[in-house]
């Protein structure tokens, strides 16, 4: 399910204001193009893409799934490292 980067705004019964965004959803048996549809956002949502595997591994550790592994980060470069690619 990948984000069409479409938002909108609703307000709730107790007044708050509720982010929504449209995602677009598989159809079944996987005919045609998938059918888009809205939904409340999730905090994962605005997480930006580097952010996401650390976000995933907090979500597992609070379940109690056992050790979460994140294998897609990349180590921040220091500050020399940083310096010799700005040139």
């Amino acid at each position: 399910m990948s984000l069409t980067g479409r938002f909108w705004f609703r307000k709730s019964w107790t007044g708050r204001l509720v982010l929504l965004v449209e995602e677009e959803r598989p159809r079944w048996f996987g005919r045609g193009a998938g059918k888009p549809r809205w939904r409340n956002a999730k905090l994962l949502d605005f997480a930006e893409p580097e952010l996401r595997p650390l976000m995933m591994m907090e979500k597992h550790h609070r379940m109690g799934s056992g050790p979460a592994q994140v294998r897609t980060l990349r180590p921040v470069p220091t500050a020399v490292e940083a310096r010799a690619a700005n040139g």
